[in-house]
């Protein structure tokens, strides 16, 4: 007896080490959906601090399907690769659990398996999952994660390189053609990669299971046009949209991270001329 209980005090006490080397040194982190949109800002940071990344993203050439991930040399994992559009989860529900859960869960499980800390990406859809098969995917994502994993709760992410069917891009580009009241919490891009940099500083044992990732602000859809500077037809959200997403960023507070960009002053300085 005394025996086992030492070699298991002994397993706990090396794999506490490793992961606590793991958060000095991450010196080779895996990304998947690096060719992303919030992938490609962090695959950039990390290089730019140092950091070996290794890109898993069906966009590289040749491309790298996260279903023949490799966790070989990998000291750590941030999961973005995913479908994130909630009306596209409605008409193609089976699309989004293959991708969003089924890939996931086998990222998971190969993480816990290697005892390599991740970070994955869940969404503020978590807090009304039933509304959507989106929401559905992200629930299951973070029903289904092991300890050592941790979920990414983005709400509204905007800035360079966002797709240019989201809602900022086509504000901005005067494509919008109505407007909700439905409350937003927007935060830019390179507030998400400090985020992710902060966590991945810390000890991921030490770590919540899930965190918000926002401002905390909420702004009103119908507003932000008019800080554009035109108004447009406002009409009712769609069934699935939640009504407000804005996060309570009380843990990542804790942490030393708050955001830095205000939605509204991002809108004002793309729409002045230069």
């Amino acid at each position: 007896m005394r025996k086992v209980l030492y070699n298991w005090t002994n397993l706990w006490y090396n794999n506490t080490i490793i992961e606590e080397n793991i958060m000095e040194r991450k010196k080779n982190v895996a990304i998947t959906g690096s060719r992303g949109f919030i992938g490609g800002h962090l695959k950039d940071r990390l290089i730019q601090d140092g950091m070996d990344v290794t890109e898993w993203d069906l966009r590289q050439d040749p491309p790298k399907s996260i279903e023949d991930f490799d966790p070989n040399h990998v000291d750590y994992v941030i999961h973005l690769a995913a479908y994130a559009n909630v009306r596209q989860s409605i008409e193609d529900p089976q699309k989004y659990w293959k991708n969003n859960v089924e890939n996931t869960t086998r990222i998971q499980k190969i993480c816990h398996y290697n005892n390599i800390p991740l970070l994955y990406a869940s969404s503020s859809c978590i807090h009304n999952w039933w509304l959507s098969p989106y929401g559905t995917t992200k629930k299951v994502n973070e029903e289904t994660a092991f300890e050592n994993q941790v979920a990414l709760r983005f709400t509204t992410v905007y800035g360079d390189g966002a797709r240019e069917n989201m809602f900022i891009p086509k504000l901005l580009s005067h494509q919008v053609e109505y407007v909700t009241r439905h409350v937003r919490d927007f935060i830019h891009v390179k507030d998400v990669i400090e985020a992710i940099i902060c966590l991945m500083s810390k000890n991921i044992r030490q770590l919540e299971k899930a965190y918000n990732i926002g401002t905390g602000v909420g702004n009103v859809v119908e507003d932000l046009a008019l800080t554009a500077g035109y108004t447009l037809p406002v009409k009712d959200g769609d069934a699935c949209e939640a009504a407000d997403n804005t996060a309570d960023i009380t843990e990542m507070k804790k942490l030393g991270w708050s955001p830095t960009v205000d939605v509204n002053d991002y809108i004002i300085k793309q729409t002045i001329p230069h």
